[in-house]
C-alpha cells in the first residue's frame, strides 16, 4: 500500500511518544534483522538519540522495505497482548487504523492480518504479499475432466459458455470465502488461500463447488453429459512473485501430482498438509485414500444415502 505522509507522520508520532528508544529498537530487529539505528541515523553510539529522530529513521527504514504493516501489527500486538511482558499505550493507533481502512485495507484481529477490503477491489495478493516475499498458504487445484472429449464432441460456443459457467461458480464461492484465482488456464485453475482459516476456507469451497456442479449438472448444463472436475488441496511454502509464471514452488508441483495422480472425477483430494488442520466437523465427512501412502491422502465425494 501507498504510505502517504499524514500515515508517516502518524505513524512517527506513535512511536516516539509509546516507547523508548531501546524498546524502538527491538521492534525493528523483529522486522528487520540486526538492524543499527546508529548507523542508520548517523548518532554516535555514546550519544542518546531523540525518541522523535529514532522513530523517524525507524518508520523510514520500515516503509523503505514494504514492511510498514508489520509495523503496525506489532503496535497492535504491543498494545493488546504487549512486548516483552509489557503492554504499551500506543497514540495515535485509531487514526492509524482510520487512514489504513481509507487506503482500502481492513484488519483481521483474529489473524493479526491485514488485506483489502474486497467491497473496493480484489487481487491476487490481498493488497498484503510482497513480491519475493515467502507464505504459507493453502492451494486449491480445479482441472476439467475429458476437456479435450469436450472440444471434440460439441461446438465451440456450448464448451465456451460452459466453462463460463464454470469459471463463475468458482469465483464466487473462493472469493466468499476469502480464496483468490491465480491461475486460470485452459481447463485449470489455480486458486490460493492465505487469510485466517485458510485450510477450511480452501476445504469448504472444494466440497460446495462439488455439490453447486451436480446441481449445474441437473439444471443449467448444456452438456449431453455430466461436467466433471477433479480437485486437489495442498498447503506449503511459497514464494509470491506478481509475475505467476515467475513462481516456482514445491507446494504447486506437489498439488498438480496430488490432482493428476491421486483424485478420482467429481472428488476432493486434500493432503495431511491441509487436513490436520481442518475443523473435526469437516474430517467427518472424509475418507482415506486406500493404498501405502506417507503421508496419506484423504478425499471427499458427494453421495447419496439410500
Amino acid at each position: 500500500m501507498r504510505v502517504d505522509s499524514r500515515l508517516t507522520s502518524l505513524t512517527i508520532k506513535a512511536l516516539a511518544e509509546s516507547m523508548d528508544v531501546h524498546t524502538m529498537i527491538h521492534v525493528a530487529r523483529r522486522l528487520i534483522q540486526n538492524y543499527n539505528l546508529f548507523k542508520r541515523t548517523g548518532f554516535p553510539t555514546n550519544i542518546s538519540i531523540p525518541n522523535k529522530d529514532a522513530a523517524r529513521q525507524i518508520v523510514s527504514d520500515i516503509k523503505a522495505r514494504e514492511l510498514f504493516l508489520d509495523l503496525i501489527k506489532l503496535l497492535i500486538i504491543a498494545r493488546d497482548s504487549g512486548l516483552k511482558g509489557r503492554k504499551y499505550r500506543i497514540p495515535y493507533l485509531r487514526d492509524i487504523m482510520i487512514e489504513i481502512n481509507n487506503a482500502g485495507l481492513v484488519y483481521n484481529k483474529e489473524s493479526n492480518l491485514f488485506y483489502e477490503d474486497p467491497l473496493i477491489r480484489k487481487t491476487k495478493n490481498w493488497g498484503v504479499l510482497h513480491d519475493h516475499g515467502e507464505y504459507i498458504l493453502t492451494f486449491l487445484r480445479l482441472d476439467i475432466v475429458g476437456s479435450s472429449n469436450l472440444l471434440r464432441n460439441y461446438s465451440e460456443e456450448v464448451v465456451k459458455q460452459t466453462y463460463a459457467d464454470l469459471r463463475s461458480i468458482v469465483k464466487r464461492i473462493v472469493e466468499n470465502r476469502h480464496g483468490r484465482i491465480w491461475q486460470w488456464e485452459g481447463d485449470g485453475v489455480l486458486i490460493a488461500f492465505y487469510l485466517s482459516n485458510r485450510d477450511n476456507n480452501a476445504a469448504l469451497s472444494a466440497m460446495e463447488i462439488i455439490h453447486e456442479l451436480y446441481i449445474y449438472n441437473i439444471l443449467g448444463s448444456q452438456l449431453n453429459e455430466p461436467l466433471e472436475v477433479r480437485i486437489a488441496l495442498d498447503s506449503g511454502p511459497c514464494k509470491y512473485r506478481h509475475n505467476f509464471e515467475d513462481i516456482e514452488s514445491e507446494t504447486l508441483k506437489r498439488i498438480v501430482s496430488i490432482e493428476s495422480k491421486n483424485t478420482r472425477p467429481n472428488c476432493a483430494t486434500f493432503s495431511s498438509n491441509v487436513y490436520m488442520y481442518l475443523d473435526h466437523l469437516i474430517t467427518i465427512q472424509l475418507k482415506q485414500i486406500e493404498g501405502e501412502m506417507n503421508p496419506p491422502y484423504y478425499y471427499y465425494e458427494l453421495k447419496w444415502e439410500c
